[in-house]
């Protein structure tokens, strides 16, 4: 969670800086209906159940990039939801290594992990397949969460979105003036 806000903040600095305003965003117009998947992935579930909610929520979540590809990053943003879809469904959730949550300061959710198993992730094994598309990319502090190639893709995505997103300011231009006569 902290990454997605890291980057909304930081896309917001950089199309502020590059002229951008919020008068108007997006300019580009999106339908939003699709992004109600993304609620599915909060609701409290174990086993069978959480494995529906997920990959329902990111058939939502991908119906909602594919409507709006047109616009600016959601090529992207759909590229990295697909990619974190594949590993999920062939893994039946979404593998994560004991290398990237120890690096990533999260040695508690590691040991959850082991001794409960997760409702949404899982300890990568020998067994694990697509693993270089799994949560194996640590980011530590101040962030401490790990990541895949699908969340940079989608994390990229939504930064070129909100910078190219925001309309520009256009420079007030000074009236001639007009000689008395």
């Amino acid at each position: 969670m902290r990454l997605i806000l890291l980057t909304v903040v930081a896309a917001t600095v950089v199309g502020l800086i590059a002229g951008g305003t919020f008068r108007d965003f997006p300019s580009v117009k999106l339908r939003w209906w699709g992004l109600a998947g993304a609620v599915l992935q909060f609701i409290p579930s174990r086993g069978a159940t959480a494995m529906v909610l997920l990959l329902a929520s990111f058939a939502a979540l991908i119906a909602f990039a594919i409507v709006n590809v047109h616009a600016p990053g959601f090529g992207l943003i759909l590229a990295g939801l697909a990619l974190n879809a594949l590993v999920i469904a062939v893994n039946q959730g979404m593998p994560v290594t004991r290398h990237a949550l120890v690096a990533s300061n999260q040695t508690a959710t590691l040991d959850d992990l082991i001794h409960n198993g997760g409702a949404k992730h899982h300890l990568a094994d020998g067994g694990t397949s697509l693993e270089p598309l799994g949560d194996v990319i640590p980011l530590g502090a101040p962030i401490d969460q790990t990541i895949s190639i699908g969340d940079i893709c989608v994390q990229l995505g939504t930064a070129w979105f909100i910078v190219f997103a925001m309309p520009r300011r256009h420079p007030k231009i000074a009236e001639p003036e007009t000689a008395a006569t």
